[in-house]
């Protein structure tokens, strides 16, 4: 090695950046704010200040390596909304409304960022701008990347898009295939703007606006990065299938314009202008000019045609995914399976993967889940339709898909996916856009086997969405294949059907059925059975619960087994047998469910003794530690608790709910405030309340503060004419007790009221003397009838 090999080697030594150092951001969540820290062996140099969105935060060794993805794992989106690196060694910061940021260096190497609600201090120093990294020269940010390779083929580069500023320099802009088109470089399609106008004089050159956003253009120019380079792999041809569109002159294009668009409210029809410019031209309505095609849409062959989008514009996908009787489904199992399985292996013998998908097609048909996915998954196959039959077998399996999002938005398709978007979750949702020709066909196109497998589970989620009519087609879609149809299942899809409709009469015989078969549908039968009488407000027998127990205990671990078991244990509620509703909810761990939970309290604190209700409150439900109960329960058994007396056990059942200001936990609040002695305290929970209820509380906190007159009034309000009467009775309002009393009180104030005291300062005349005896004698009698009437106490 010469001396001019030596020296060229120590130059490149000498050029090599340093080693890029890692940062350790942490991340955590305090009650008062929000905390992001950045942790190096050595202290780095940083500044703080506001961004287009936040906060930038720049570090002067922009060789770190910043790595934010971790950032959320502990923290929610709340005060820090967003955290990307936008340029080397600079850190956007996205905040959330009223939050601002507080910084502060823990030790050397250890910077620490508070991300706080509310406003930032004045005289903080991080509310200043900070120059983002679009402002700093490119050639600083990072080294210039390498050229993208071009195809020889490809034509002259020409600009692709009117460029702002970017964090980093764009490559070589590459003329791409879908530009071929083009009459002119300066065509606005290209995102090139013509030269300005001459009008008498230059017009001032337009300067393109300052970039808001530094991530916006990192993004475009990885865009178009990609594009280019995507382009030159030959991974994104020109559409030259699509039809071209004429080219009109100015005038023409407005003229055409302006006669196609028809007066506000006015038919295309009506208005005589059928055929015009643009209903003429055959270019498509989003104006594209390539097509995009994954693999995935090739091995699934998804229809291109616009007659197979569904209702939100995805793409459906074709019906010779879903042919299950072009699979073999109308064959014999064995004739079908001897052809499948000898196409597994080529000449070769190795594993043929169209061989492999045929077999697992026929399972299908079959109606065998698990063989076909045993198929795929031992073989190996990975093809872009193996996904989707993956999902089929499962459906066929156990009734609903592994993964449903695969078929999202396809119920709504004019093709078979309708269908097995409808069997891939276990709950129907939106049926607005729901195409029920395609999926009563499709179902009808489904052999027999496969219509009595899948035909009760899908009308049970058609009947379940409130779809009785659908549901009703399908069941008579599996009536039509004759006595093979007639299952338990079916039977008991009649029952449901029944009962939508009101016909309980015929529903009841129908389960009666099965029950009387003693066959497989003899479970799914007695929960129907129990269910429905549970929701007439029928307790179940003691028979039906003892055998609903032994079936849940057979089909434990089952999802069968548990509504089974859940039945079993609400109808001992039902039929008031706590002890026994709790102690199984306890021993099969159930108190978690928060809805049947809830649904036992409900139904002790409604009808249970206060023997028992006391029992399971102070010895038995309410001491389970795992116990899950809701709002509306604990309320009622608080309720209950406060109108025995027992205001502490009350307010330890309340003190888990947050107060959410309800008009029923407000009541139940101040009922407890007042039995508590804090009849101010009752009278705030009540404000704003117009209820009868809300006033006959407030009567109650007026008499315990000794306003009997408010009181009264309140009773009136009511309507509660007697409890108005004897509060205006202990108020001595003898003008209420006038208006409203009995007869006896009625004469009783018309005697006081006439009778005139005697002048005392003279000597009483016998005149007098026998008058006043007399009055007397008539006051006694009054006050004797009143004493003697019962209830005279309010």
């Amino acid at each position: 090695m010469n001396a001019r090999h030596i020296f060229l080697a120590l130059a490149l030594f000498a050029c090599q950046p340093a080693l890029a150092q890692q940062v350790e951001i942490r991340s955590g969540e305090h009650p008062d704010y929000s905390r992001l820290v950045f942790e190096t062996d050595a202290p780095q140099a940083w500044t703080l200040g506001r961004g287009p969105d936040g906060y930038l935060l720049r570090f002067d060794n922009r060789a770190l390596r910043l790595d934010l993805g971790g950032v959320f794992d502990r923290i929610p989106r709340r005060r820090l909304t967003d955290a990307a690196l936008v340029a080397p060694g600079l850190v956007s910061l996205r905040i959330g409304q009223n939050a601002h940021v507080e910084a502060f260096e823990l030790r050397p190497g250890l910077l620490v960022l508070d991300f706080r609600t509310g406003p930032a201090p004045e005289d903080s120093p991080f509310e200043t701008a900070l120059q983002s990294a679009a402002d700093t020269p490119a050639e600083e940010e990072v080294p210039p990347a390498p050229a993208e390779p071009v195809r020889p083929d490809a034509p002259s580069a020409v600009d692709i898009a009117a460029q702002s500023p970017s964090p980093s320099p764009e490559p070589p802009p590459v003329r791409l295939p879908i530009d071929l088109g083009l009459k002119s470089g300066l065509n606005p399609s290209a995102g090139m703007k013509p030269p300005a106008a001459m009008v008498e004089k230059m017009l001032e050159p337009e300067i393109p606006p300052a970039e808001t956003d530094p991530r916006v253009a990192a993004m475009r120019s990885e865009l178009m990065k990609q594009i280019g380079r995507a382009t030159a792999q030959g991974l994104l041809e020109p559409a030259i299938d699509l039809p071209t569109q004429p080219d009109p002159g100015p005038a023409e294009t407005v003229s055409n314009a302006q006669d196609a668009l028809p007066e506000p409210g006015q038919r295309a029809e009506d208005s005589g202008q059928a055929e015009t410019q643009i209903a003429e031209d055959h270019t498509p309505s989003d104006w594209r000019n390539m097509r995009v095609e994954t693999s995935m849409d090739r091995g699934l062959d998804t229809l291109s045609d616009d007659s197979t989008l569904a209702a939100d514009g995805t793409r459906c996908l074709s019906d010779d995914n879903f042919d299950v009787i072009g699979w073999g489904g109308d064959r014999t199992p064995g004739d079908l399976l001897a052809e499948k399985r000898s196409a597994l292996l080529d000449m070769r013998d190795a594993t043929d993967p169209s061989g492999v998908i045929g077999l697992a097609r026929a399972y299908i048909a079959m109606g065998f889940g698990a063989e076909a996915r045993a198929v795929l998954a031992a073989t190996a196959t990975e093809t872009p339709v193996v996904p989707l039959l993956r999902e089929m077998a499962a459906i066929v399996d156990t009734g609903q898909a592994n993964h449903p999002e695969l078929f999202d938005s396809q119920i709504s398709c004019p093709t078979r996916a309708a269908l097995w978007a409808a069997l891939a979750r276990p709950k129907l949702g939106d049926l607005s856009d729901f195409n029920r020709t395609a999926l009563l066909q499709s179902f009808s196109e489904l052999p027999i086997h496969l219509r009595r497998h899948l035909g009760p589970r899908l009308a049970e989620r058609f009947l379940a969405a409130g779809d009785q009519a659908t549901a009703l087609q399908i069941r008579n879609a599996v009536a039509r294949t004759g006595a093979k149809g007639q299952t338990t299942d079916l039977t008991i899809v009649e029952a449901q059907i029944e009962l939508a409709r009101g016909s309980d009469t015929r529903a009841d015989r129908k389960i009666d059925e099965v029950l009387a078969s003693g066959g497989s549908g003899t479970a799914d039968a007695l929960a129907l059975r129990i269910e429905t009488g549970l929701s007439r407000g029928q307790p179940p027998s003691e028979d039906s619960l003892a055998l609903a127990e032994s079936l849940a205990f057979e089909r434990r671990g089952t999802a069968s087994g548990t509504r089974l078991l859940t039945l079993a244990i609400r109808g001992h509620g039902a039929r008031g047998d706590f002890e026994t509703a709790f102690a199984m909810l306890a021993h099969h761990g159930l108190e978690g469910q928060t809805e049947l939970s809830s649904e036992l309290l409900s139904e002790l604190t409604r009808s249970g003794s206060d023997e028992e209700f006391v029992r399971e409150i102070y010895m038995g439900a309410l001491t389970l530690p795992d116990l899950s109960a809701d709002t509306e329960a604990r309320l009622a058994v608080a309720d209950r608790l406060t109108a025995m007396g027992f205001q502490d056990r009350a307010a330890t059942v309340l003190q888990p709910l947050a107060p959410q200001g309800t008009p029923r936990e407000r009541l139940v609040r101040a009922r407890l405030a007042l039995a508590q002695g804090n009849a101010g305290e009752a009278k705030q929970y009540i404000a704003g309340i117009d209820t009868p209820e809300a006033n006959s509380l407030r009567a109650l906190i007026a008499q315990r503060q000794g306003d009997l007159k408010s009181a009264a009034d309140y009773l009136g309000a009511v309507g509660d004419a007697e409890a108005q009467s004897a509060m205006a009775w202990r108020a001595r309002d003898w003008s209420g007790v006038e208006s409203l009393g009995d007869p006896n009180q009625r004469a009783f104030v018309k005697t006081r009221r006439n009778r005139e005291p005697a002048d005392l300062t003279m000597d009483p005349s016998l005149a007098v003397a026998r008058d006043a005896l007399g009055t007397s004698e008539i006051m006694r009698e009054r006050l004797r009838a009143l004493l003697d009437r019962p209830g005279t106490q309010p």
